[in-house]
């Protein structure tokens, strides 16, 4: 079958709805406004309610890896359960403490397989002369450890506990009974453990996004490889929303299922809690929906400006969702109901309630004519993007394996291309491969959930055009016929249900209840309202209205088009075909006070409420932010670095008469011997002084190096990691000077420099690049060679070069990492002002002032309060405040209103002009309401909305 036109789009909805008797209102007015349903599957969002009336929410979920083969494998280690207090109080009882204790001990031996010399497996008790209390001795022994050991007593009344073979042979308990002893007491042990952890059934909140709720239970069975029929849960979910619920399974830990939130897409699950019972259908008070609709527009606004038109659709909702509070809704099945193919579901099942298999069969497996083209196309196909693109790919998939078995009729080939998801189809393809007549055991090869889904769909169907005429006949006045419910009617356990379906909608209101025709007297009586009548769906054990409605159930079944079936014959050959029926509400009513907002905004795929997956995540996102900050502050502060050119002047301007008589040791040298001084390695870079400050370009070279300052590797490698080589002087070794005075610095000091980083604290500015303070007597006062050196000696500050110019500084929330920009050498220039440590990345250059190195310096990083690595990256998914407004992962949560009982008063209210998005062109709705289990949000939204222009088109 082709998938039906998306009925998101307003007109393709009416249309759809109109088919399936879905045409009045219980609204005597037109509130007159559209918009689209389910743009993104986040737009439509269920969370279950429970009975106590809390709404199931899941805020959080552990993550943990897949675990590897070799964790999935069997342990074959043997497992030792400790008997429980109360037994060791007994045996020690029974036996004393000296007694117990040993027999206890062996018995830990025993479950351990460990092995035991023949005088090492009994323990013999002391004498017991009480026949009585040897009896219960015995009889204790064996429940308290579970029939391990074999007791004897003997003449003197010596009782002796011996390790049964089977308990201390592994083999032996394999092969004991085909191993049936051995199952039976693992089975117990089991039992005892999880009767101890609270219950059998381990109960989870599951998250799941386009996904229904068999689907997602069905692929968790799956991954733990046991039967979906462990599970449990009071109602199932729409596929295309985000959706929140309480599931149970059978025996299963925590554990086995936490890995799951890595492995299913769009599937969390979390909230983890034991109970003694499992889950069933009906178990909850209903749902919760908060649901965005898109371009909303209301019907007669066209030329209206964007803020005119939300305040007439604010008007609109107010309106609307008053009538409803007060007034209800036509309790319609809404189009979830009946599938999303061109053949409803509700088709199949009159198929299967006529008894035409070999029909229904042909329906199943019908591919649609223009989608068969595509698939016997050469043509290359295109699927769209996304989500999306899998249905289209599984849909042509799934004509190809269709279309394999209609023209070759063989089985394996056509179930090669069928997509898993389309489990009918599989199952009757692989039962026709083996019994190609067998039309009635191919329909009974489907599993029985997706039977009776088909059967209720028909039902369904039956019901809606049923309201839709006793509603456009006599609208919301009570007349003589009517049913109304009996207080008080026995419900049967749920347990006896033939008609029981696990993919059913939450239809559990009422059934099997009673129903009672009012009278005359009844209906004059005032008794009785319209929230009290109730309409059955076909089946053999309901009553019929005894009006004209009754008599409209025949007329409608009866025809051709509808199966020409009878309301008073629902019994079938086939059990479970054989309908019993049950009561609905004609008119539906809201849980509470629901709530709205009116949202302008620019793009569809926009989201525009919060999902539970987006609470959880930031809730992770906060904690590891709380997590780094407290390393952070925890962690010691690194030691900062200086550049070794920094080094070098500052060991210059310590040891000056040093520099000099070594540089004129080396001149006289070289004219003497009228050669070129030896170079021992190639320079690539020098460092030069400043040795005036009149504005002369009088310099000093203090070092050549051997090598530039090692590079970042390629791969990437930090600044912190890469070596770099001192700075070596390559000058003869100096004569003494008489006239240097001592300093804090030795003297004799070697030319290389080894001189203790300083600290990035101690650069300040001061004038036009900055300085670094040295102590008091680094610079000597007598044997100096410059003008600048005297002023080096009274201020006590020397200039801070920088780093080389070929390198390129880039600052990360407090993280230096150094990168070659340049392979030239070039002088070390001290920088015009510490960078700001917001700047990402230092390329720019401060201005030479006083013009005295000729070229602009490099700025050098300033050290910052260093943050963590997810806001460096700019991912912050912390909770901001944007007004009255937060924001969860990315996400704004809207400011929702309460509807008020006189929307009148609220007129233009909510509307907050000054914080609209000036490129909004488009209007959202976001509405927040709950439900009863049985009910659909979609039949509220129609009636909300009102007329469209569609409907009044036709």
């Amino acid at each position: 079958m082709s998938q039906r036109p998306s009925t998101h789009v307003p007109a393709v909805r009416v249309e759809t709805e109109k088919t399936l008797g879905i045409t009045q209102r219980s609204a005597a007015i037109n509130f007159a406004w559209t918009g689209d349903i389910r743009k993104r599957y986040t737009d439509f969002l269920v969370n279950e309610i429970r009975k106590d009336g809390t709404v199931l929410h899941l805020r959080d979920f552990e993550e943990d890896v897949v675990p590897s083969q070799s964790e999935n494998k069997p342990d074959n280690k043997p497992k030792v359960l400790p008997i429980s207090e109360e037994d060791r109080k007994a045996v020690v009882d029974l036996l004393g403490e000296s007694v117990a204790q040993k027999l206890i001990e062996l018995d830990e031996s025993v479950q351990a397989k460990k092995p035991l010399a023949p005088n090492e497996r009994s323990v013999a008790f002391d004498s017991v002369t009480d026949r009585s209390k040897r009896g219960t001795i015995h009889q204790e022994i064996r429940r308290i450890f579970r029939s391990r050991f074999e007791t004897v007593a003997d003449a003197n009344g010596i009782i002796t506990a011996t390790a049964s073979k089977w308990a201390l042979n592994s083999r032996a308990s394999r092969q004991n009974s085909g191993g049936r002893r051995e199952n039976n007491n693992r089975h117990r042990d089991q039992a005892r453990e999880f009767a101890e952890a609270g219950g059998e059934y381990l109960h989870f909140t599951l998250y799941k996004e386009n996904k229904d709720t068999m689907d997602a239970v069905n692929t968790i069975a799956r991954l733990l490889k046991i039967k979906a029929s462990n599970f449990g849960f009071a109602g199932t979910k729409d596929r295309r929303a985000g959706t929140v619920q309480r599931i149970s399974v059978y025996r299963q830990k925590a554990s086995n299922l936490i890995w799951l939130n890595t492995r299913i897409p769009n599937v969390k699950v979390g909230d983890f809690s034991y109970s003694k019972e499992p889950l069933q259908l009906g178990q909850h008070g209903g749902n919760e929906f908060v649901i965005t609709l898109k371009n909303c527009q209301p019907l007669s606004g066209d030329n209206c400006s964007l803020i005119q038109r939300m305040k007439m659709i604010q008007q609109a909702v107010e309106c609307g969702l008053a009538y409803l509070k007060h007034h209800g809704y036509i309790n319609y099945y809404g189009l979830q109901r009946f599938g999303t193919y061109t053949i409803g579901t509700h088709m199949l099942g009159m198929k299967i309630l006529k008894g035409d298999y070999e029909g229904f069969i042909d329906d199943v497996l019908h591919v649609d004519e223009d989608l068969l083209k595509e698939v016997l196309s050469t043509q290359p196909q295109t699927y769209g993007t996304g989500k999306d693109q899998q249905n289209s790919r599984d849909d042509h998939n799934r004509a190809r394996g269709i279309t394999a078995w209609k023209t070759t009729k063989k089985a394996d080939k056509a179930l090669e291309f069928l997509p898993k998801r389309f489990s009918s189809e599989i199952a009757i393809i692989r039962h026709l491969g083996k019994n190609p007549k067998d039309f009635t055991g191919a329909v009974l090869s489907i599993t029985r959930g997706m039977r009776m889904m088909y059967v209720h769909a028909y039902q369904s169907y039956v019901w809606n055009f049923v309201a839709t005429r006793r509603w456009s006949k006599y609208g919301a006045k009570v007349i003589e016929g009517d049913l109304v419910l009996v207080t008080g009617s026995r419900r049967r356990d749920r347990a006896d249900d033939d008609e029981f379906n696990p993919y059913d909608d939450n239809d559990d209101d009422n059934i099997y209840a009673q129903a009672h025709a009012l009278t005359a007297a009844d209906v004059a009586s005032g008794k009785y309202t319209i929230f009290d009548v109730v309409l059955p769906t076909p089946g053999y054990d309901v009553s019929y209205p005894r009006n004209e409605i009754g008599e409209y159930y025949v007329e409608f079944m009866g025809r051709p088009e509808n199966g020409s079936l009878s309301p008073f014959d629902m019994r079938r050959k086939q059990r479970e075909f054989s309908l019993s029926g049950n009561y609905r509400p004609l008119i539906g009513r809201l849980i509470g006070n629901p709530q709205y907002a009116v949202r302008a905004y620019r793009d569809d795929t926009e989201q525009m409420y919060p999902t539970d997956l987006d609470y959880a995540l930031h809730k992770k996102h906060a904690e590891r932010l709380a997590k780094n900050a407290a390393d952070t502050v925890n962690k010691p502060a690194p030691k900062p670095t200086i550049d070794p050119a920094v080094r070098s002047w500052a060991h210059f301007a310590q040891n000056p008469a040093t520099y000099d008589s070594a540089m004129d040791a080396s001149s006289r040298r070289r004219k003497a011997e009228g050669e070129p001084s030896t170079i021992e390695a190639p320079a690539t870079n020098e460092t030069w002084v400043q040795t005036t400050i009149d504005g002369n370009a009088k310099r000093v070279k203090i070092a050549r190096h051997h090598q530039q300052i090692g590079n970042q590797t390629e791969s990437g490698t930090p600044a912190a990691e890469v070596p770099t080589t001192d700075l070596v002087m390559h000058v003869d070794k100096p004569e003494g000077d008489a006239t240097q005075e001592s300093s804090s610095i030795d003297k004799d000091a070697p030319l290389t420099d080894n001189t203790q980083n300083a600290s990035p604290s101690q650069i300040i500015r001061d004038g036009p690049f900055p300085m670094i303070p040295l102590s008091e007597g680094a610079v000597p006062k007598t044997g100096i060679r410059g003008v600048s050196d005297n002023y080096y000696a009274e201020t006590g500050k020397v200039p801070y070069f920088g780093l080389p110019q070929q390198l390129k500084i880039s600052c990360h929330s407090g993280s230096t990492n150094i990168q070659n920009s340049t392979t030239e050498a070039a002088d070390n220039q001290a920088g015009d002002a510490i960078a700001d440590s917001s700047t990402s990345e230092v390329t720019a250059h401060g201005a030479d002032k006083m013009d005295w190195y000729g070229t602009n310096l490099p700025k050098v990083p300033n050290p910052s309060t260093s943050t963590t690595d997810d806001q460096a990256k700019g991912d912050n998914l912390a909770l901001v405040n944007v007004g009255d407004t937060e924001v969860i992962n990315g996400v704004y949560v809207p400011k929702l209103r309460d509807a008020s009982d006189n929307p009148l008063s609220s007129v233009d209210a909510g509307i907050e002009e000054g914080i609209i998005d000036p490129l909004a062109d488009k209007i959202a709705v976001i509405l927040k309401f709950q439900l009863k289990a049985s009910n659909y949000a979609t039949i509220v939204l129609r009636e909300l909305m009102g007329t469209t222009v569609e409907e009044l088109s036709h």
